[in-house]
């Protein structure tokens, strides 16, 4: 790979200045040392290496859980279930006088936001549900087999069946303003409700810390039973126990007009369990690549999809760079600026899957270690790009330091410092605000695109690789 670079000298501008105004400027206290500065940048459309790699086994924990099926010719079939801790209350919020009669039930609330799906809204689905036996790990990626963590031939594993669809057409004007959710109502075990019940009264210790609590309850795995061609996206899971309690009511007599008091068992409710991120949950993601995709792939392109299926490791040229600054290195050049563009487009299709709205690039030998301990872009190992769509590319900015610390080693780089994995990503960022009133994006969490399928083609034989510095020559 030959990279091009174009010189923009100052030398000329500096002079004019001078010469203009020698006129008005004593001689005396001049500068002792006269040269040129020359500023050197580079930014051309570049070759740069790459092959599509299968990502079939990754890290598939998320606050997002995937639900259904969708079968696409040009994306392949895509298959969504998940396995999910909950997070207890640490007090039951019952009165110890309210009896065990007064029970009614135990109800599961699945809640999709409206619009997050992938997909018919009106396909008919069914979910089932089971209690898990064994604890997740820590580790559990996306190909985890949900039988492992629990027995589908006891009974008391399965705790029930809803079907739905995750349309809003059944609501009522002001229902369907008022809640941005379409909620699944699955109705659990009467005896569930009371075993809860007595474990929060005879040992609350179980329900303080959500990891004693996993040791009693391991969590869900929930699979959709029935239905094809929608996946939606599950914001969280809340169990709610209901129970009747007393209260005392005081009235009129008609006849006497002396105060009555009465009796009136009302219904109540009280959330025991949620999902939360601080508690494991993880997709179990299967998908089936198209032969349109393989094709591409097998043509060379660079193909990157979600969740999972496709990423594309590139050579970044880290080699020629450096020998091109190499030839005009001296002890006053300064590197101001390293980047790359990466045009991309749509793979087309007909059910509107679109492109990644972010991509990770993290070197290939710490892809897996940056997921599982939920690493942030370094700006020197990892960087990450967000989608534009009026250029049509992921930009990575930002990579001064990657550069210099290669240069600082004294060494040349290795394979492993030059061979980075694209990987689409769900990116989280806060703004705070500094001293000063200007606000400051901070990324607080990057974890592997779980959100919705997308399949994205990246053009990085005509990558632009932008890359700045400065010198001066002292005469």
């Amino acid at each position: 790979m030959k990279i091009k670079l174009f010189a923009i000298a100052l030398a000329a501008l500096a002079t004019s200045l001078f010469i203009s105004c020698q006129d008005d400027i004593s001689s005396q206290g001049s500068s002792l040392v006269t040269g040129e500065v020359t500023i050197i940048a580079d930014s051309i459309p570049t070759f740069m290496p790459a092959h599509t790699e299968e990502y079939n086994a990754y890290d598939s924990r998320s606050n997002t859980k995937l639900l259904g099926r969708i079968n696409v010719p040009e994306y392949g079939s895509l298959s969504c279930s998940f396995l999910s801790q909950l997070y207890p209350s640490p007090a039951l919020g019952i009165s110890d006088t309210v009896p065990e009669s007064y029970i009614d039930s135990m109800r599961l609330i699945v809640r999709v936001p409206r619009g997050s799906l992938t997909g018919d809204s009106l396909a008919p689905q069914q979910l089932k549900m089971y209690r898990l036996n064994k604890q997740l790990p820590a580790n559990i990626t996306n190909n985890a087999n949900p039988s492992d963590f629990y027995n589908a031939s006891d009974p008391d594993a399965f705790l029930g069946s809803r079907t739905y669809t995750l349309s809003a057409l059944n609501k009522s004007d002001s229902a369907f303003l008022k809640n941005p959710y379409i909620s699944i109502r699955l109705d659990l075990p009467h005896e569930m409700a009371l075993e809860c019940v007595r474990k929060y009264r005879n040992d609350p210790a179980i329900f303080q810390w959500p990891a004693t609590f996993a040791q009693q309850f391991p969590g869900l795995y929930v699979e959709q039973s029935f239905g094809n061609g929608c996946i939606g996206n599950i914001s969280d899971m809340r169990v709610f126990l209901y129970y009747r309690v007393d209260k005392k009511v005081n009235s009129k007599d008609e006849e006497t007009g002396e105060t009555v008091t009465t009796t009136v068992a009302t219904a109540d409710s009280v959330c025991l369990f949620t999902t939360a991120p601080e508690v494991v949950s993880s997709n179990v993601i299967n998908l089936s690549l198209s032969e349109n995709l393989k094709n591409l792939a097998a043509q060379g392109k660079s193909i990157v999809t979600t969740p999972g299926g496709y990423v594309t490791n590139i050579e970044f040229p880290a080699r020629e760079i450096i020998e091109k600054y190499n030839q005009s290195n001296s002890v006053m050049t300064v590197i101001s600026n390293l980047s790359i563009e990466i045009p991309a487009s749509e793979i087309e299709n007909d059910f509107g899957i679109g492109m990644a709205p972010y991509l990770l690039m993290v070197k290939k030998s710490e892809r897996d270690e940056f997921f599982q301990n939920n690493k942030i872009p370094d700006n020197v190992n990892s960087f990450y790009a967000s989608y534009n769509a009026e250029k049509k590319t992921y930009s990575f900015s930002g990579m001064r330091e990657y550069l210099l610390d290669l240069i600082s080693s004294g060494k040349e780089p290795t394979q492993e410092d030059i061979e980075f994995s694209l990987v689409p990503v769900d990116i989280r960022i806060e703004n705070v605000e500094q001293y000063n009133g200007t606000i400051v994006p901070y990324v607080i969490r990057c974890s592997n695109y779980i959100v919705k399928p997308t399949m994205t083609l990246l053009h990085t034989d005509r990558t632009i690789i932008n890359f700045t510095y400065s010198k001066q020559d002292i005469e």
